[in-house]
């Protein structure tokens, strides 16, 4: 049985974001909470039985606080993981070296126009980012695990071969590359017109990839494997989870008693088992501490 030590919570500490990325499925416009009223949650979630928390938004290293907020999760007792589009990483990568065990950072095009049509103007040099932080790796004594993500849909599908080509020159090697099937959710519903890919077709071009770089810890998710996959603590401490095209709202982490949100989360059998599946990555860590 999946217990609340195997599941990673992500936790949007902030709903804000300046980016204006097509493929966002954030729900925008939740006000944030301070951090004196978060420190308690955390506590909440570890005395019910949670270990394992992720840091999300929004973009949450707009939270001045949100270093603060890893390391009192990791002095807890966490397993700590941050998902960012990691324009501070290497710059805050001193204080998070020793408190953070894994980092997100996603990579959808080694070209301007493709980061533009698939996510905004502003992150057109998304590419650049990673190449930085992978190149300034090397030469580091890194601990943090580095998960990089894709979201595949039409306006990248025939550009995965170079991206991965590319990446895999870099000096870094990365402990996992996840690939997402493009979701039509949250803010992101309103560019599935452009945006929307066919299962089949997503699923032939990771067989392609997986079999053409054998040595790239690949994996990938489709749309219908990540529906109920994840469980998200919204700003206000809302639990949701993906469901369709919405979100679907489990119970309340600061509000609800401890039997109530552990039969919200682990009474269902598929959000269980697809939380268990999606995350299997976590497990694979590799130990650089």
């Amino acid at each position: 049985m999946y217990k609340p030590e195997e599941l990673l919570l992500d936790f949007r500490i902030t709903s804000y974001c300046n980016l204006g990325c097509d493929l966002c499925f954030r729900n925008p416009g939740i006000s944030d909470n301070t951090t004196t009223e978060i420190l308690p949650v955390i506590d909440k979630m570890y005395q019910i039985g949670f270990r394992k928390i992720g840091f999300t938004g929004g973009e949450p290293t707009s939270r001045k606080d949100y270093i603060e907020l890893i390391k009192y999760a990791k002095r807890k007792g966490f397993l700590t993981y941050l998902s960012t589009v990691g324009h501070r990483f290497s710059m805050d990568h001193a204080q998070l070296n020793d408190i953070l065990d894994w980092v997100g950072i996603p990579i959808d095009g080694i070209d301007k126009d493709v980061n533009i049509d698939i996510r905004s103007e502003k992150m057109s040099n998304q590419h650049h980012v990673v190449k930085n932080i992978l190149k300034w790796l090397s030469g580091v004594n890194n601990k943090i695990n580095i998960k990089l993500t894709t979201v595949v849909s039409n306006a990248n599908i025939n550009k995965l071969h170079d991206i991965v080509s590319w990446v895999s020159r870099l000096p870094y090697s990365v402990q996992s590359w996840r690939f997402y099937q493009f979701c039509p959710l949250g803010v992101g519903k309103e560019k599935r017109e452009k945006l929307e890919i066919d299962k089949y077709v997503f699923l032939d071009e990771m067989r392609t990839l997986k079999e053409d770089f054998p040595d790239v810890p690949i994996s990938w998710a489709t749309f219908e494997e990540r529906d109920k996959a994840n469980v998200v603590m919204e700003p206000n401490f809302d639990i949701i989870i993906p469901d369709g095209e919405n979100y679907t709202l489990l119970c309340n982490m600061k509000n609800d008693d401890k039997e109530k949100i552990l039969s919200s989360i682990f009474g269902n059998p598929i959000i269980v088992k697809k939380c268990q599946d999606n995350r299997f990555w976590i497990e694979q860590q590799r130990v650089l501490k």
